[in-house]
């Protein structure tokens, strides 16, 4: 799907192809299907960066020098006991704007609702399971109705905007416990069309992007913790300015347009990046894969994307309920006979259109927990506003049952 614009990419067929292809969407011209999301990070907000307190329990084994105060030295322990307790309960955390002078300043942004669930998992679990919405109160909303807290957050972000990583969403991710994935798009989200020279293939190689990379890059060494990149996501496609036979681009340079970026990261010390290569899944006319794959020296996992529209009629194009083997079997065999790196659902979502998306939801989070060549999953919590679909789970009960009882039941890792 699409960056900042929050675009669903479907897995689309091309113009002068037959008029039903199941579990397809093609957008109308072939290009930029989904409109009209808002940014998924304008309206982010944090806790700004937290940390539990640090509270020192009297040792037991303490003797006092007088006998006359054991009674009350046992009493201020007991008490500093429950109070350690309702803190940690609570999920109370340290705020470093209230730290002795000479700390570095947090963000004075309002924090959204505190997650209702600890965020730290007690146990790992296999695969991972990630969410992707378009607020951080939306992603505190998911958490306090399925009980839950995902693994991965996936955000979009357009190079146009030009700025460094937003600390604010980052730090926020890691006090949630969560791991920040970064779906990073070479491109002017507010033109919304693939044809756009000034990100072309040739522009990225040519160095022409070089001064906004590193910055970048500077910014993500400067955020501590690890972080997915999900680099000019379904290139496969022919929506984005990056993608194939669109923008004036060669199939030979999007492996090289990968590879600057990536060694632009290198030659800054910045390696705690997982580098995610993920396209859409393939469909008949789609470019293959196997060209565009940079190698296994620059790539650290794949994915793919697909949606269960269900059984529906958009943009021209009938679309049927589908299983999620039926979406992803084909792209996975593609993808196992480029790489074995491991394999993500970087994208998915259901309909309720022609089925049940609860019923779809529990039978997928029980087929991937049974598929270990599945590495991890991320739901589109979204919404389509240009096509009237409702991805969400947290808005559905028996969704948000059938995620939760899925997250519990995977397999310990």
């Amino acid at each position: 799907m699409a960056g900042a614009a929050l675009l669903t990419r479907p897995a689309c067929a091309p113009a002068g192809a037959a008029a039903r292809i199941p579990g397809f969407l093609v957008p109308e011209r072939g290009l930029s299907p989904g409109r009209g999301y808002a940014s998924p990070v304008s309206a982010h907000v944090c806790p700004g960066r937290c940390r539990w307190a640090n509270v020192t329990l009297p040792s037991s084994r303490t003797r006092r020098p007088r006998r006359r105060y054991r009674l009350l030295a046992g009493a201020t322990t007991a008490l500093t006991a429950l109070v350690t307790y309702i803190v940690v309960a609570s999920g109370a955390v340290y705020d470093q704007s209230e730290a002795a002078p000479g700390s570095p300043a947090t963000s004075s942004v309002a924090p959204s609702a505190t997650p209702t669930v600890p965020v730290v998992p007690q146990v790992v679990r296999t695969p991972t399971l990630g969410l992707s919405t378009p607020t951080l109160a939306d992603l505190d909303r998911f958490i306090e109705v399925t009980g839950t807290t995902p693994e991965v957050f996936d955000v979009f972000e357009a190079w146009s905007r030009g700025r460094p990583l937003d600390r604010t969403v980052a730090d926020a991710v890691a006090a949630r416990g969560s791991r920040l994935s970064i779906t990073w798009e070479p491109w002017d989200v507010d033109v919304d069309r693939a044809q756009q020279p000034t990100y072309s293939l040739a522009s990225i190689i040519d160095g022409r992007h070089d001064a906004y990379i590193d910055m970048f890059a500077a910014s993500i060494a400067e955020y501590g913790h690890p972080v997915t990149m999900r680099l000019m996501h379904e290139m496969n496609g022919n929506w984005y300015p990056w993608g194939s036979g669109v923008n004036g681009n060669r199939i030979d340079e999007f492996a090289l347009a990968w590879q600057h970026v990536h060694d632009r990261f290198a030659a800054l010390g910045v390696t705690d990046v997982e580098w995610l290569w993920a396209p859409n899944a393939v469909y008949a006319g789609a470019q293959q894969l196997a060209p565009l794959y940079p190698g296994d020296d620059y790539v650290d996992a794949v994915g793919v994307s697909n949606y269960n529209w269900g059984d529906d009629h958009r943009d021209g194009w009938d679309t049927d309920w589908m299983t999620f083997g039926a979406l992803f079997d084909e792209s996975f065999a593609e993808l196992r006979a480029i790489t074995s790196r491991p394999m993500w659902v970087t994208e998915v979502a259901s309909s309720n259109s022609g089925g049940d998306k609860a019923a779809w939801l529990a039978a997928m989070l029980a087929e991937v927990a049974a598929r270990p060549e599945i590495a991890g999953v991320v739901w589109f919590d979204q919404v389509d506003k240009a096509r009237d679909v409702d991805w969400r789970i947290e808005t559905e009960s028996a969704a948000a049952a059938a995620w939760a009882q899925g997250f519990l039941a995977r397999p310990a890792a």
